[in-house]
């Protein structure tokens, strides 16, 4: 997987059509904090984290297939690439099983760090440490009934509020266009980490 996500970053980096942003954004400086600032509110968006949590899970797709570019995609190991009506479909046909979500369950990215800006600041890579959580049953274990096959593990541990557990850990590429004014998902990548505990 750490191939694919090398080679999807070399591409993008290579894109000849792909001019470095005005020399006025540099790392560091206040446009640039701004910006990892806006599309660090983005990735919350994007997950349905924060503010921008939904109880219904079939509302976070639909939110989801409102807000990513129309050419979206995204590689994850195991799962290969898919477009955006891929995900799509196969995050509806998750939320017919799995129709509820508690606050916090998902992926939370934390660690969020804008890495490149390109096109006149119309284009922008960045990275996350992406922890994937899910609620407890009764027994205090993992509640492996509620949650999809890629989330089912036998080693987990309790986040550090003791409600949610963490079963999966990886380091996520994010890619964001800016259409209409408005900064977009574009492209997604993963690559598993081991546990951190």
């Amino acid at each position: 997987m750490n191939k694919i996500l090398t080679t999807l970053l070399f591409m993008l980096i290579a894109t000849p059509c792909l001019t470095p942003a005005q020399q006025t954004m540099k790392k560091g400086d206040k446009a640039w904090t701004e910006l990892e600032a806006t599309l660090r509110d983005a990735n919350l968006e994007w997950l349905c984290q924060g503010k921008y949590y939904k109880p219904n899970r079939q509302d976070c797709v639909d939110s989801r297939a409102k807000f990513w570019d129309d050419q979206f995609f995204e590689m994850n190991p195991g799962g290969g690439t898919q477009t955006k009506a891929q995900m799509v479909a196969a995050q509806t046909a998750g939320a017919k099983i799995y129709p509820d979500v508690v606050k916090g369950e998902g992926p939370n990215p934390t660690e969020f760090k804008l890495m490149a800006v390109y096109n006149n600041g119309n284009f922008a890579m960045a990275v996350d440490h992406t922890i994937f959580k899910i609620r407890l049953n009764g027994a205090g274990q993992p509640d492996f009934d509620h949650v999809a096959p890629n989330n089912r593990t036998d080693h987990w541990y309790l986040d550090e509020t003791g409600k949610l557990a963490v079963v999966r850990e990886v380091t996520y590429a994010r890619v964001f266009v800016k259409k209409d004014g408005k900064w977009r998902p574009a492209v997604g990548a993963s690559a598993t980490l081991p546990m951190s505990k």
